[in-house]
């Protein structure tokens, strides 16, 4: 599967994470995709986006020393290169498996006091304000080599797990449908990246929370579908042990409602799969707005639901259902107009597990189709 950089990495939360690196570092960062567009950009000095960047001769050096970089970067831990400008500017390959995603860049700084008379020099050179050329001089921040080289030994592995982790986060997303076998090996995966992640969060001290944050989010996409933002079959199975667990040992119930959309095979076949997608995107949004802080809404599977109700008889659920049921009847759906859906309704009970009370809200899902399609079941104990 070839991918491209924007796919396996969110670069809103990507520009967060530079944005706050830049606000405790004072270094300016940057990612550049194969394209040579830039992804982010953040903290460029001014001697660059005022001066170099504006003056056709010196923007030549910029895109020289770009485009040399790239050259140059093959399987280098990073490239330290000294901008014909004046500047140094270093940057590492964004690498997956071994393939160029993009590149990292940080600078633009010094190792040593900058000499200004070279500056200087250089401001008539190109016909800059001198004075307010020399000005932006002491806003470049001055880098020994040695933190340069931690910086970037921590962002070639930061960048190498990112890609990998966003990498199966992509392929995990595209096989929801696969086998149980397979599921469990990618969230292996997962989980050892995760925690080759956090070791390496820990070298960078006080950016570790920051970082950390966007881990959790990854975590947050392994348990939701992509397409309706519910949770996912994993989360209903980390949920349903927790709920057996409460209810053992409060002696509380919990309920299950599954529900199915009426003849959703003729919305596909009639106006086609995107607005069958939009069909479950505004379903999902519909239910999430009725259900309690607490209650979870799970896709199970196509146009298949079931909603997970903590502490709640079947006395209770079933008109929940059935309130579900009729706002669904009577809501307009984008390009699709009216639609309908069946429920079944099985409460937990002493003696069940999580495969028996599935069986019996699903035998109760069955029966409303059966005996007529937009209705609820409520399932009987046996």
């Amino acid at each position: 599967m070839n991918l491209s950089l924007q796919e396996i990495i969110n670069l809103d939360e990507l520009k967060e994470l530079m944005h706050f690196f830049y606000e405790a570092a004072g270094i300016a960062v940057g990612v550049m995709d194969t394209n040579h567009n830039w992804l982010v950009a953040i903290g460029w000095q001014r001697i660059c986006t005022d001066f170099h960047r504006t003056n056709p001769e010196s923007r030549k050096n910029c895109i020289l020393s770009e485009f040399r970089i790239q050259e140059y970067l093959d399987s280098k831990e990073y490239l330290t290169y000294p901008c014909p400008n004046g500047l140094i500017e270093v940057a590492i390959p964004i690498l997956l498996d071994d393939v160029p995603l993009g590149f990292f860049f940080l600078g633009q700084f010094h190792h040593h006091p900058l000499d200004r008379d070279y500056f200087r020099r250089q401001a008539i050179a190109y016909g800059f304000d001198i004075e307010e050329y020399l000005q932006t001089l002491d806003a470049i921040p001055v880098v020994s080599e040695q933190r340069i080289s931690y910086l970037m030994r921590f962002f070639a592995r930061f960048f190498d797990l990112l890609t990998r982790i966003g990498s199966e986060s992509q392929q995990r997303r595209q096989a929801e449908q696969e086998t149980k076998q397979a599921k469990e090996q990618l969230e292996i995966r997962v989980e050892e990246r995760t925690h080759e992640l956090n070791r390496a969060l820990i070298e960078v001290g006080d950016l570790a929370a920051q970082l950390n944050e966007s881990l959790l989010q990854v975590e947050q996409l392994a348990v939701t579908d992509t397409l309706t933002e519910t949770y996912n079959r994993r989360k209903f199975d980390e949920s349903i042990i927790q709920e057996h667990h409460r209810a053992k040992q409060e002696k509380t119930p919990f309920s299950l409602i599954m529900l199915d959309i009426d003849h959703f095979k003729k919305v596909n076949d009639k106006y086609g799969h995107s607005v069958g997608d939009l069909v479950l995107k505004q379903l999902s949004q519909l239910i999430r707005g009725l259900i309690r802080q607490g209650d979870l809404l799970i896709r199970w599977g196509g146009e298949e639901f079931l909603i997970l109700l903590p502490t709640t008889l079947i006395e209770e659920a079933g008109p929940f259902a059935e309130r579900i049921r009729v706002e669904v009847e009577q809501e307009q759906f984008v390009d699709a107009g009216s639609i309908t859906i069946s429920l079944g309704v099985a409460q937990l009970h002493e003696g069940d597990s999580t495969d028996t009370l599935l069986k019996r809200v699903d035998n109760a899902l069955y029966q409303a189709k059966h005996e007529g399609r937009n209705r609820v079941v409520l399932c009987s104990e046996t």
